[in-house]
């Protein structure tokens, strides 16, 4: 049966929601996992149900999930199947169907609804399951010389980690046949040549791997199967490279339509080239962004080795915008968030490309020179490529590429080595920058933070940290806090808000109700769990064991208030009018002014500014009053909340979900007014970028905006009196006084030239000659640039000439020499005036200045350089 990607997309889906699966979307490529950088498979998004941490919802599911992957990135365009971003398809049972169901499932699909020849497929299982073998023999019906048994390195799967669940797999392959052996000692399934091809893998869940590396059988058994949409497409489609399928041919022709017919190494790097701007489009179109770690560091060394090779295939910058098309084209209806944040995605790709171009020029330039000086076999050195790293920006891998197609190696030991050099520097600034130290953890308390609802609270002091992170915990006995230096307090609760999303902490005092002392709140981060108040002793003591009042300035956190609430506000104007593919990127909000980054193509134009700040005011001025829950994640993304940084809220039994009613819904642990009115007003002060496709805005509100309407009154009305018309002219006043400004320049530079032409009639008459040249020499008035023209108007009178100059700037000399026709230098003229005015000089021989801090001694300077000037002449007549 011939079927295209999506007509196989469509079958598999809907064969086993036939089956009872539900069929659930692909997830996104950067999972809700801290300890996973993409989604790497189909099974990444069950990845709790798995290890036992949730109940399943439903207990049979199908997906089309699309992964990312770098494991194989050297193989990618050196196979016909290696990729980075690939589609997988897969099915999955928790607790209800197991290793007979499944099999019996993939046998069905493959040969009934695929029509699979049975005769050209193969599987092999684990060498120990005799259980998965002989469903395959005795209930499938596959002859034993296609069954394979294989060691753990082939058909095992997990744990990850080190413990938890995994269990033995077995795959499902497709046979292109003999002549696409390597040979009579082909390995089967197990080699690595062109015959097989591996279709399908469904991974058995059978055991909980225990830390002292027993297996114990799991209560709950569970399925994961993941078959290559790429690899199983090709062999519907009948050609042996994913490369040749409809999901790459149209990236495939625009690459080869747009490069010249005598690129060497085509296929190499057309697919290499085809198979990273997939990834980087749905990298991107998933908030992805390039950086210098973590996602953002893969995604540049994926987008730089795209560059790379459209390099090798000699194709035109840009190129990598220009490829946007054929993918959204291609998968653009089944994945929709690459059409809506296309324009993300080229402005991205566009900037960086542009950047990566101006450092890989000198990088590669430095890189080619040490290359040069190697022979195939040889090391480059790990400071090399550290330096390449460090300075151009080049990814490690990216110079192992580059030395590896000279057949050399790179000292990847002395890499690390450098590495670890500049992280140990990196980690002394931190622990020099880090507010808080803690020696020992286990002293830190959980605070329950009150600071929602209550400004004001009393609570016992549980723990005092000095400085240096040291404890005071003997409470009765320990020596009392006094004024001298700053320390930590812990409490139970508190009112105080601690630094975080952006949100710094609040300030204010606490009264010691025990014995006589106040401290003043200076700082509050959280370790561990725990409010850090930094405090500042102002009078009296404290001791572990004392009741305390702790106050918040309500002043300032009513400001800080009014600033967060408007980021929400901001945040959803800016989706409004700019687009879905607006994410926050990163906050800061101090009391009533605040910076918000976010991610965002291009700079905002006038309107675009207006209209959003229009936005924001008008969801103020409604007074809108706030709502606040507590839901558990699911339920809260359900309720349409945004989650900036997710990863921040898992494993939280439930999260705060902030809404502002038809304009709002976020997560968000801060702290916020109870109505939009209380904002008052909010005023935008700049909007620039601060990195490949983000934006930031710096903005002000309530008595802050205000202050600043009140600055820009205040210059206006300065303004318009210096200019002498009413404010509402300010404008056309300011036109009128440039024009006015413009015409008296150009009158000044006409009354220079005839000044210039009247001095240059004056000193002509001045100019004696020797040998047939004429000499001139002369102090003007005037500056710098009134001597050049000068200069130039009486070497154009004179013809065969030597002129020199001299004036003044700001008390010091300058001097200015210009020689045509004439057997003499200029450079060596102004040299021998430079020394009258103590200083130097030099030149071309037709053209050249200096001065020095004497301007009192110019006339000296201009005898000296004539008498030079005559001198050689003279000299020049005897010969």
């Amino acid at each position: 049966m011939i079927m295209d990607s999506r007509e196989l997309r469509r079958a598999f889906l809907e064969f086993f929601e036939g089956k009872d699966h539900v069929i659930l979307p692909s997830s996104s490529l950067v999972p809700d996992d801290p300890t996973l950088l993409f989604t790497s498979a189909g099974m990444v998004q069950f990845k709790d149900i798995f290890w036992g941490k949730v109940p399943p919802k439903y207990p049979r599911v199908t997906t089309c999930q699309k992964c990312f992957r770098t494991t194989d990135i050297e193989r990618v365009g050196t196979t016909a199947y290696h990729h980075t971003f690939f589609e997988m398809l897969g099915n999955f049972s928790f607790g209800d169907y197991f290793k007979e169901g499944a099999i019996r499932y993939a046998w069905e699909f493959l040969t009934q609804v695929l029509s699979f020849p049975p005769e050209r497929l193969w599987v092999s299982v684990y060498e120990e399951d005799d259980e998965a073998y002989s469903i395959w023999r005795d209930v499938i019906g596959i002859p034993p010389e296609k069954i394979v048994r294989l060691s753990k390195e082939h058909n095992w799967w997990g744990p990850v980690g080190g413990q938890g669940p995994c269990g033995p797999d077995t795959e499902i392959f497709w046979d292109w046949g003999e002549k696409h052996s390597c040979g009579p000692d082909c390995k089967g399934p197990a080699c690595d040549c062109n015959r097989f091809s591996e279709i399908w893998n469904l991974v058995f869940m059978q055991f909980d791997a225990q830390p002292d590396g027993t297996l114990k059988e799991l209560t709950r058994k569970n399925i994961d199967t993941g078959m290559g949409l790429e690899r199983t497409t090709a062999v519907l489609e009948g050609v042996m490279s994913d490369f040749e399928t409809d999901l790459f041919r149209p990236i495939c022709e625009e690459i080869e339509a747009l490069m010249p017919r005598h690129a060497s190494r085509v296929a190499r790097y057309r697919n290499l080239l085809a198979d990273h701007i997939r990834a980087l489009v749905f990298l991107i179109a998933d908030g992805v962004l390039p950086g210098n770690e973590k996602q953002g560091y893969v995604l540049r060394r994926v987008l730089r080795r795209a560059v790379r090779a459209a390099d090798r295939l000699e194709l035109p910058e840009g190129i990598l915008v220009r490829l946007v098309e054929p993918v959204v084209a291609t998968l653009g209806d089944i994945y929709p968030e690459i059409v809506e944040r296309r324009r993300l995605v080229e402005e991205v790709l566009s900037q960086e490309e542009k950047a990566f171009r101006r450092t890989l020029r000198a990088g590669e330039a430095l890189l080619e020179e040490v290359l040069s000086q190697l022979k195939e076999g040889e090391v480059l050195p790990g400071e090399v490529a550290f330096e390449l790293y460090d300075t151009y920006g080049f990814p490690v891998e990216l110079t192992e590429e580059i030395a590896r197609e000279r057949g050399i190696s790179v000292d990847r030991e002395g890499f690390e080595r450098k590495m670890e050099e500049q992280r140990a520097r990196s980690r002394k600034i931190a622990a020099y920058e880090a507010k808080f130290a803690v020696k020992d953890p286990s002293a830190l308390e959980p605070t329950l933070f009150r600071g929602h609802t209550e400004l004001e609270l009393e609570a016992e002091l549980f723990v005092i940290l000095d400085e240096e992170g040291e404890s005071h915990t003997e409470a009765r006995h320990a020596s009392p806090v006094t004024r001298h230096g700053t320390w930590r307090f812990i409490f139970p609760e508190t009112p105080f808000y601690a630094e975080a999303g952006g949100e710094v902490a609040d300030t204010g005092v606490i009264e010691n109700l025990s014995r006589p002392g106040k401290a003043e709140v200076v700082d509050v981060q959280k370790a561990e769990g725990a409010f850090l108040h930094v405090v500042r002793v102002t009078s009296g003591e404290f001791r572990v064991g004392d009741r305390c009042r702790l106050i918040v300035d309500e002043a300032r956190r009513r400001a800080i208030e009014r600033a967060h609430t408007a980021t929400h506000l901001l945040h959803a104007a800016l989706r409004k009018h700019l687009g879905e593919h607006v994410i926050q990127a990163g906050s800061w909000v101090g009391p009533e002014e605040f910076r918000f980054d976010f991610t965002h193509f291009a700079p905002l134009s006038a309107n675009e500014l207006d209209d959003v700040e229009r936005t924001v005011n008008e969801a103020v001025v409604r007074d809108i009053e706030l709502k606040f829950h507590l839901m558990t994640l699911e339920e809260a993304k359900r309720y349409g909340a945004i989650a900036h940084f997710e990863e921040e809220y898992r494993g939280k039994e439930r999260v705060r979900v902030v809404e502002v009613p038809g304009v709002s819904v976020e997560l968000c642990g801060g702290c916020h007014v109870r109505r939009t009115g209380e904002i008052g007003l909010f005023l935008i002060l700049a909007e620039e970028g601060v990195a490949a496709g983000t934006r930031r805005i710096r903005a002000v509100v309530g008595l802050k905006a205000w202050e600043h309407i009140r600055k820009l009154r205040w210059w206006v009305k300065e303004a318009a009196g210096l200019l002498e018309v009413p404010e509402k002219d300010l404008v056309g006043g300011v036109e009128r006084k440039l024009l006015e400004i413009q015409e008296l320049r150009a009158q000044i530079k006409r009354l220079e030239e005839e000044r210039a032409l009247s001095m240059a009639d004056a000193l002509v008459s001045r100019a004696e000659e020797i040998n047939g040249i004429k000499l001139l020499g002369a102090v003007v008035e005037g500056g710098p640039e009134q001597a050049k023209r000068l200069v130039d108007t009486l070497a154009e009178r004179l013809g065969r000439c030597a002129v020199i100059l001299g004036t003044e700037k700001e008390g010091r000399a300058v001097l200015i020499a210009k020689v045509v026709g004439a057997p003499l230098s200029a450079g060596d003229l102004v040299r021998a005036a430079a020394e009258a005015v103590g200083g130097k000089g030099g030149g071309r021989p037709s053209f050249a200045q200096g001065g020095g801090p004497n301007a009192d001694k110019l006339p000296d300077a201009i005898v000296k350089a004539l008498h030079e000037a005559r001198t050689v002449l003279v000299k020049n007549r005897r010969m």
